[in-house]
């Protein structure tokens, strides 16, 4: 596979506070990686330092290759779509997904046409002349998606681009979006505080606390070996027993304080 995002011993402080902390991965590209943690873990923060907004203290950045230490945010190639959509109230929708496209500089044929594209992905077909206060929460954070998409990024960052949304349109929305994206191949991060989400989009899960990346793994691997007693309780649906670990002939087992063995 190929390498798009790669992240090298990337430190951030925010005065004595560490808000990342020597964090290090790998996205592959068409891939979907979640930052999955608790309020105040620095996920965010380190979503903000790909896209360019944060500069790193320490490490370094490359997409597809390219170091991206002094490129600035609109140089990246890094679509971000955000929790509160941030659309600008005075377009249309239309004008809305133009607008990437339009500060580009790309023609009118190439913008009309990406522009049909994308409204057809994202189901907004009718709703070209409406403005943002005339569509519902779901709707917007299509249009969101829709102009993010419209330049065609390298990457996608979502930055807990559905949790304004409530419960059943939320799961909906999952559901779509990660059809979506892998249908487009788009290699994506997205930063979530809920489990459910991370586990039914992404194809790794990035866990954070305090800064520091403590586990990496495909949604089954977390969840079956979750690595550290911080990850099984935040993770919240499994079960814990007292215990310890020993050699046995098959191998290292967990041997519960009751007699079960665990290979």
């Amino acid at each position: 596979m190929t390498v798009d995002l790669e992240i090298d011993s990337v430190t951030k402080r925010f005065g004595n506070a560490v808000a990342v902390d020597d964090a290090s991965l790998t996205v592959e590209r068409g891939e979907i990686m979640a930052f999955l943690g608790p309020s105040g873990c620095g996920k965010s923060t380190l979503l903000q330092i790909i896209a360019g907004f944060i500069r790193p203290d320490a490490g370094r950045l490359r997409l597809r290759g390219r170091p991206l230490d002094d490129v600035p945010p609109n140089q990246r190639r890094v679509g971000m779509v955000f929790q509160h959509y941030a659309l600008f109230p005075h377009m249309t929708v239309r004008g809305n997904v133009e607008y990437g496209l339009e500060a580009q500089g790309q023609n009118r044929g190439t913008i009309s046409s990406r522009v049909a594209e994308v409204i057809a992905l994202l189901k907004l077909d009718g709703f070209e002349k409406r403005y943002p206060n005339e569509l519902s929460g779901g709707q917007k954070q299509r249009v969101a998606i829709a102009r993010t998409l419209a330049v065609r990024p390298d990457l996608l960052l979502m930055d807990e681009a559905l949790s304004a949304l409530d419960k059943n349109l939320r799961e909906s929305m999952q559901i779509e979006l990660s059809l979506l994206l892998r249908r487009l191949g788009i290699t994506t991060i997205f930063v979530t505080h809920d489990q459910r989400e991370a586990f039914s989009v992404a194809d790794r899960i990035a866990v954070m606390e305090k800064g520091r990346i403590v586990r990496i793994g495909s949604p089954q691997e977390v969840y079956q070996r979750p690595g550290s007693s911080f990850v099984l309780e935040f993770l919240g649906s499994t079960s814990s027993f007292p215990g310890q670990v020993e050699q046995g002939a098959e191998g290292l087992v967990a041997v519960a304080d009751w007699g079960l063995r665990v290979p």
